[in-house]
């Protein structure tokens, strides 16, 4: 037996009593064209939702990145206030070791 072929079809109908215009479509060709609506939807959905996600997560990491800058500075500037600092405690280190040595000498006292 053969398989009868099924069709869908579009009458389109004027209202000013012009002929009516019938359009016959195969059920497949319906269906293989609703599938592929079907797949573009979900595939534009799952694309707006990954770029969303994407978008969020940059966001949060932007806000990470401006974070740890900020930290980063503070810690910059401590670091040159601590060496100014050590260049003080070494310059007073200095001249107390030559006043040490200075006093050894009046007192008589050698190294």
């Amino acid at each position: 037996m053969k398989k009868k072929r099924q069709y869908i079809t579009l009458m389109i109908v004027k209202g000013n009593g012009e002929k009516s215009k019938t359009i016959r479509f195969p059920k497949l060709m319906v269906n293989v064209f609703l599938g592929l609506i079907l797949t573009f939807v979900v595939y534009t959905s799952f694309i707006t939702y990954a770029t969303a996600n994407l978008s969020s997560s940059y966001q949060a990491k932007l806000e990470d990145i401006n974070t740890l800058e900020e930290t980063n500075n503070s810690q910059k500037l401590e670091i040159s206030r601590l060496n100014m600092i050590t260049a003080e405690v070494r310059e007073k280190l200095k001249s107390l070791e030559e006043l040490e040595a200075k006093i050894k000498k009046l007192v008589g006292i050698k190294d």
